[in-house]
């Protein structure tokens, strides 16, 4: 027998067979002892405990424990009760009895149940508390008497008794009041006797698993929210729709998607730098959330792709249009990051449930489409989806389904514009322009099939064979004596090829093409930011003797003193500005001015006017191009116009 002070964590007084255990040789040795500087935690919790169950009531513990005295293990069953020293403070007066015949698996056990993090607890019936092992204590210390009032949902608690009940054990993931407060715990509960009374009793072993919890909450986040805007993503999308068609159909509500694309967002991104993009994406993110109601929900698809779901009651029929314009005001707004005044404005596509469709996949879908003819119209404004809009869009399908086999059975062809000059109107310059010869949708314009070659990634294989054709009919007519320019068009993204350049000097080459012959037409995007291989390309061109030209000069964004990097020959005004004539003359007399400082030749394009064309001549314009002066035409056409007569006037009548 010893008695054990709580606050000095000695032995204050032990009989000779406890001083025989503790390996002392009298009570003072053994007082002097501080069994605090080798106690593990796990003790020190469980003293505390029993502190605690003194205060509280009169109880009696047994336990099977094992000292340490001077290192040497010595496993006792121990009976722990209150005893109050002289001073008046509590102690605890324990009773032991060596279990030198316990197996030392029964043992270690014993000890594992103290120490261990596994929180282990016996509840009878009822739910009250038999026992709980010092984990289980430390975690439920305010309500660890009755294993009901740990549950923060009751019926998670009625869940688990009626599975053990019926199945004899079971498992689950809740939530529990801690001392640490509300935390999710995973329980194990299994039905068994209690060892002291044989009633029936229930067996819970529980793990902390918050962490774990918090963990999965962060990946969810991570996976369904977009990490720039923090906007819900995509992968969000079909659950969040599905929440909201519940609701609707309790309603009997529409649901609006709107599918919302950044115009030009790409100049911007490119001119401003990535990092202003993303500010401007964030601002975006920042007001379209502020017009959505509780209900409504905006996403962050990708890029500059945004999509907002909103629900339409019978009550408010027109509830999603006034939120496109909202959006279209809103998103139209100037943004003003670090003393820039930017403005992007949105081109917004609206399919509606039920009528559009059934799933979030096939209305986005549908939704997207009306976009991209919102953007066709003009921009910075929105389109309701309907069917003509999928019949053109399949079409466009079957088309760019076509062009691959189009390209190997030489179903393009070059057609040739004339361009004249602006004083003789002789024919100086042919452009090439693209025409398909369908088998069954006849010829076709190049706003038909330009876009969807670019998409199918085929545009240069296009312009190679467009260039090829080119070269061709300009040797045939140089045999023939009708020596001419000829003008091609070149895509960003043929002068993006590594091996351009040298597929360019072989044709120079296989054609016998003259200095100054050949001319290649950028558009001014082209002048927007710096491509090395851009520049590598069109540096080989110039070295080969072939003339660069800058097509639809005006509208955009150009940099004069990429202008002057690329050294350009030739600048074509767009056809815009010429018609915009007499009222934006001052603006095309600039551009002029601009071309004749550049020292390049000047060549209006898309006259259709008598008017038009004089205004050009008498304003420093050195060739005209434009349906005035001949519209595209195919070989035969344009050879039989080179051979009629070199003032070009009488052509007129190749304008059909």
């Amino acid at each position: 027998m010893w008695i054990f002070d709580f606050d000095s964590c000695r032995v204050v007084w032990a009989n000779p067979p406890a001083l025989q255990v503790w390996s002392a040789e009298t009570v003072e040795e053994l007082r002097a002892r501080d069994l605090k500087t080798d106690m593990s935690p796990a003790v020190a919790r469980r003293l505390r405990q029993y502190r605690t169950d003194f205060v509280e009531r009169d109880v009696v513990f047994t336990e099977m424990w094992t000292l340490y005295p001077k290192g040497v293990p010595r496993p006792m069953h121990v009976r722990f009760r209150r005893v109050t020293l002289g001073d008046g403070r509590i102690g605890m007066l324990c009773e032991g009895n060596e279990e030198t015949a316990r197996q030392p698996e029964a043992v270690r056990s014993a000890d594992a149940l103290l120490h261990t993090q596994l929180m282990i607890s016996l509840h009878a019936s009822n739910g009250q508390t038999l026992y709980s092992n010092p984990a289980a204590r430390t975690a439920f210390e305010t309500n660890h008497r009755n294993l009901r009032a740990r549950f923060v949902d009751a019926d998670d608690f009625n869940r688990l008794v009626a599975a053990v009940e019926r199945d004899g054990e079971t498992s689950l993931i809740t939530e529990v009041h801690t001392t640490r407060g509300i935390r999710w715990h995973e329980l194990t509960a299994r039905s068994c006797h209690d060892p002291a009374s044989g009633l029936p009793s229930l067996l819970v072993s529980e793990t902390d698993v918050s962490g774990l919890k918090e963990a999965e909450a962060l990946a969810r986040m991570r996976a369904d929210h977009d990490s720039l805007t923090l906007l819900p993503n995509r992968m969000a999308l079909p659950g969040r729709f599905e929440r909201l068609v519940r609701k609707a159909r309790r309603l009997g509500a529409r649901i609006g998607v709107l599918f919302i694309d950044l115009d030009q967002f790409k100049e911007v991104n490119d001119t401003l730098g990535h990092e202003q993009g993303d500010a401007i994406l964030t601002e975006v993110a920042r007001r379209l959330s502020s017009l959505c109601d509780p209900d409504d929900c905006a996403f962050r698809l990708g890029g500059d792709e945004f999509l907002v779901i909103a629900l339409a009651k019978d009550d408010e029929p027109d509830r999603i249009a006034r939120l496109a314009d909202d959006i279209l005001r809103q998103l139209s707004v100037p943004a003003h990051l670090e003393r820039r005044r930017l403005t992007v404005t949105p081109s917004i596509g609206i399919a509606y449930f039920p009528e559009h469709g059934q799933d979030a996949q096939t209305l986005m879908q549908r939704a997207d489409l009306a976009m991209y003819a919102a953007k066709a119209a003009g921009r910075n404004q929105y389109c309701l989806f309907d069917e003509s809009i999928q019949t053109t869009r399949d079409e466009e399908l079957n088309l760019l389904g076509d062009i691959r086999g189009g390209l190997e059975r030489d179903e393009f062809e070059a057609f040739f514009q004339p361009r004249v000059c602006a004083q003789s109107h002789k024919i100086v310059c042919v452009e090439a322009l693209a025409r398909w010869r369908h088998p069954e949708r006849g010829l076709l314009m190049p706003a038909q099939f330009i876009p969807l070659a670019e998409t199918a990634g085929l545009i240069g294989a296009l312009g190679l064979s467009i260039l090829k054709q080119s070269l061709s009919c300009q040797r045939a007519w140089a045999k023939a004596g009708l020596p001419i320019n000829v003008s091609v068009n070149v895509s960003l993204r043929q002068l993006g090829e590594a091996e351009f350049g040298t597929i360019l000097a072989q044709l120079v080459e296989d054609y016998g093409c003259s200095q100054g012959q050949l001319e290649l037409e950028i558009t001014e995007t082209l002048l927007l930011e710096h491509n090395p291989q851009v520049a590598a390309n069109l540096a080989i061109a110039r070295s080969l003797g072939v003339r660069i030209a800058i097509d639809d000069f005006g509208t955009g964004y150009s940099n004069l003193a990429r202008l002057a990097e690329i050294r350009v020959d030739c600048i074509k005004i767009d056809r815009s500005l010429i018609s915009g004539l007499p009222k934006n003359e001052p603006l095309v007399k600039m551009v002029i001015a601009m071309c004749r400082l550049m020292q390049v030749t000047i060549v209006a394009e898309g006259l259709e006017t008598e008017e038009a064309a004089d205004w050009a001549s008498r304003n420093g314009c050195h060739e005209l191009q434009g349906y005035l002066f001949g519209k595209p035409m195919p070989t035969d056409q344009i050879e039989a116009a080179l051979r009629a007569v070199t003032d070009a006037r009488p052509v007129l009548s190749l304008r059909a």
